[in-house]
């Protein structure tokens, strides 16, 4: 209701306007006592205008403008010129009528008007197109966010099952040794699922507790591989408060595990840096891998996948991604240029 009204107010205040307008276009060729005449012949020819600008907007510019039916369309437009030139002309003879003149309208003058009247018609035409280019507009856009939106929640629901098949792994080769760490791996992992429940359907997170939920991961994975698990961190994180997407880091950790392994000397390591500033994110992760044959054939997972078409999602234009896969070592570095991630 209320877009109705605003929308008819539109189009009077633009009529009112064009009223007004003329009025003060005319006011100094008007003698004194045609003040009514004017308005007279103003409001008379006013409905003829109208509706040769409706009739281009809502017909001939929907049904042949943009079906791209030119032919059609600059005929409707001669047509409609047609009708108001005549139109015109009709009522000037019916206002000399009233009035008592008998003088033969002058066709030169009514031409004049009538392009003047085109002028006005165009414009109304063109506000219309406007108008519904941005309506337009704004509906596709919203219709790519939904999209993407969409895509995203999918990608996520991917994401999800990967991530607890993979915990649920390592919490089977505890149980298979009858490991008295296996109660502190549940609990680890009650965290990351509090997480995923709570906050990874979140558009943002701040990126402290994206590092938590790494921080929990690495824990269960030292859980399970104990003494043969060498990790070393380094993390400088100015601003806590750091909005980012959630499940951001999480995938590539997942991915070093499930696919490195101890080097030559049997200790599997692992070496993750994290930088973010407001202007930017660096995050980087190294691992060592089981053996040169098995890393041949590797070329990441399936969260690997995913969060390449989350980034492009998320971060179009602002992100990259490297992924070095050495005979004895994968390395992923990811870099994200923050703008405005804060609001």
């Amino acid at each position: 209701m209320k877009f109705q009204i605003k929308t008819i107010s539109v189009h009077l205040l633009f009529w009112l306007l064009y009223i007004v307008s003329e009025y003060f276009a005319n006011l100094m060729h008007l003698r004194p006592g045609e003040n009514l005449r004017f308005f007279r012949s103003m409001l008379l020819s006013l409905p003829l205008l109208i509706g040769a600008t409706y009739f281009i907007a809502l017909y001939a510019v929907p049904r042949f403008l943009k079906t791209e039916r030119w032919g059609l369309f600059i005929l409707s437009i001669m047509v409609v010129a047609m009708f108001v030139f005549y139109g015109r002309i009709k009522w000037l003879e019916l206002l000399n009528y009233f009035d008592g003149y008998d003088y033969k309208v002058p066709i030169a003058k009514v031409l004049s008007n009538v392009i003047r009247d085109y002028a006005i018609i165009a414009l109304a035409v063109c506000i219309y197109i406007i108008g519904d280019y941005r309506k337009e507009r704004k509906t596709n856009m919203q219709l790519v966010k939904s999209k993407a939106e969409a895509e995203i929640k999918l990608l996520k629901g991917q994401l999800h099952p990967h991530f607890l098949f993979n915990s649920l792994n390592n919490l089977y080769s505890l149980a298979l040794i009858k490991s008295d760490l296996t109660a502190d791996s549940i609990l680890k992992l009650t965290e990351l699922l509090d997480y995923l429940v709570y906050r990874a359907n979140m558009d943002k997170v701040p990126l402290s507790k994206e590092v938590q939920l790494l921080n929990n991961y690495i824990g269960l994975e030292q859980l399970r591989y104990g003494d043969h698990l060498r990790i070393k961190t380094d993390i400088s994180v100015q601003n806590d408060a750091l909005q980012v997407a959630p499940l951001l880091l999480l995938p590539f950790a997942e991915n070093c595990f499930k696919h490195g392994g101890p080097d030559k000397d049997g200790l599997f390591r692992v070496d993750i840096q994290l930088y973010a500033d407001d202007q930017k994110l660096v995050f980087q992760i190294n691992n060592s891998k089981k053996n040169a044959l098995e890393s041949n054939k590797h070329t990441g997972g399936l969260g690997l996948q995913n969060i390449r078409q989350r980034l492009s999602l998320l971060y179009p234009g602002r992100h990259t991604l490297m992924i070095d896969n050495q005979p004895n070592t994968y390395q992923v570095r990811l870099e994200i240029k923050i703008r405005d991630e804060k609001n």
